[in-house]
Formats: structure tokens, C-alpha cells, sequence
């Protein structure tokens, strides 16, 4: 499988400091957005640390230096994907054991990570910053989001004709760092050439819908251009968190993608 991957992070239009991080690499397959959380110096030093730690947990990977197991995965997983869900457990754990300390209390931060495994994209995240998959011009969320709102929605105790309610969505059910252990969400897709895969934090998807998002996205321009006019959209809609982008295009699948797409399937 061929990418072409590009990403961005901007502070927006009302905050002073950017605690959003992210890491790019199509040589590792890895590409990271963090949204931090609990005040400026602590935000930023928790999305760092997640970034950071994912990134050398990789790096390792890559030189034959497998990091041990925090504890056994029953999951049905390739050995690689194994390894992506142990390397956030890593990173949550460094958060806890970080914000025991009186100048990180309550510090946080969300995370979505997307690997790339032979012909498939693997795609893991905690709290709420999205993943979304485009394939023949239709946009899908295929993350899953850990806030308040979000549950009552798979409840059935939410309303969809009422407007959303700010504190309601911003409450996190699910992130790293609060606790020793975390669940990451994990999913896996295999993409056809001219898919694209975004990941982006909630100052993206607060400030645009996913009809703005998916109309952008199908425009013909460069992943680039794409890129630029997400954040853009975000400012223009009131700009009121960092908003972070990474957009990965597919232009070259596997064998059973080539099948897929003959089949139109």
C-alpha cells in the first residue's frame, strides 16, 4: 500500500498556546494526534508526552528492540497491532504516574493513532478526537468518541433534534493518564486507491460539520490544500480551540483492494 500523508497543527483564533501535538512519518507507517488537557504548561507537556513516547516505542520497533508487554493482550490482533495498543499503554501510564506530581494534577490527554500494516490501516483512539474515512466521496466516522454526550447517544437518552450541549461533549468518559489503565478504541480498515483517511482533534470538528469536512475533502486539490482549508474552516467557525489535521491519501492499495474495486464492493 502506497500513502501520501501531510498534516498541520494551528492554535487557533482564541487560545494563546497550541497543546495539541502530532507526529508524522510514512517511513514508520505512524501518524499521532494528541489533544492535551489541563492547563497550559500541563496540556502541552501531557500531548508531548504522548507523542513522544508512541514515537519512541516505534522507533525501537523499527530496530528490532521489541519493548515489553505492560500486561498479556488477548485481543486476536496481528503482533504489530499488539504492539500499537501496548505502546498507548505506555504512554498512559507515564501520564499517570506523571500527574501524581503537584505541578501536572489533572493533567491529561486524548489520543488517536494510525498504523499502517501491509495492506491495511489500523486506527486506535482514546477520548475524542476523531478518525474519519472518505472512500467514493462518503465520509465516516471510524473512531469512537468517549465523552458524556457520545454515550447518552448510544443510549438512547439523547435527543438529536436538540442542540449539542457544550458540556455535555467536552466531558471525556476516556483519556490518558486519569487512571493506570485505559481501553483504546481500536478498528482496522482496508483501503482502495483515492480513499483518504483523516485524524483530527475536536478543535477541527467543533467549529466544522462533517458536511463542511466532507465537501472540502472531495474537492480536487492537492492533501495539502485540503489540509489548509480544514483549519481555515475551523477559524472561520470560531477558531475557539487548536485545531490539529493529519490527512493520508491512498494511492496504492493491495491485492484485495484491487479486487474490491472491481467488484465496487
Amino acid at each position: 500500500m502506497k500513502l501520501k500523508a501531510t498534516g498541520k497543527s494551528d492554535v487557533g483564533m482564541k487560545r494563546r498556546s497550541n497543546e495539541d501535538s502530532l507526529f508524522l512519518s510514512s517511513d514508520m507507517g505512524l501518524f499521532i494526534i494528541a489533544d492535551g488537557m489541563g492547563g497550559h504548561k500541563a496540556g502541552e507537556v501531557a500531548s508531548r508526552m504522548v507523542v513522544d513516547t508512541i514515537k519512541d516505542y516505534w522507533t525501537k520497533i523499527g530496530k528490532n528492540e521489541s519493548p515489553s508487554f505492560i500486561e498479556p493482550i488477548a485481543k486476536d490482533i496481528p503482533e504489530r497491532t499488539k504492539h500499537l495498543v501496548n505502546s498507548i499503554a505506555l504512554a498512559n501510564r507515564l501520564i499517570y504516574e506523571a500527574h501524581q506530581q503537584p505541578q501536572y494534577k489533572g493533567m491529561g490527554s486524548t489520543v488517536c493513532v494510525l498504523l499502517a500494516d501491509n495492506n491495511r490501516i489500523w486506527s486506535a483512539n482514546v477520548g475524542d478526537s476523531r478518525v474519519y474515512l472518505l472512500t467514493r466521496g462518503k465520509l465516516t466516522i471510524i473512531s469512537e468518541e468517549h465523552s458524556i454526550e457520545a454515550e447518552q447517544k448510544n443510549l438512547g437518552l439523547y435527543d438529536s433534534l436538540s442542540e449539542s450541549n457544550p458540556f455535555m461533549k467536552n466531558l471525556l468518559t476516556r483519556v490518558l493518564g486519569v487512571n493506570m489503565k485505559v481501553e483504546a478504541y481500536l478498528t482496522s480498515i482496508d483501503p482502495v486507491p483515492g480513499d483518504m483517511i483523516l485524524a483530527c482533534s475536536d478543535g477541527l470538528t467543533n467549529f466544522m460539520t462533517d458536511e463542511s469536512i466532507a465537501a472540502i475533502l472531495n474537492k480536487p486539490a492537492p492533501i495539502e490544500q485540503k489540509v489548509d482549508d480544514l483549519i481555515n474552516g475551523a477559524n472561520e467557525g470560531g477558531g475557539g480551540d487548536n485545531i490539529t489535521v493529519v490527512l493520508l491519501e491512498v494511492l496504492e492499495g493491495g491485492v484485495w483492494s484491487r479486487i474490491k474495486g472491481k467488484l465496487k464492493i
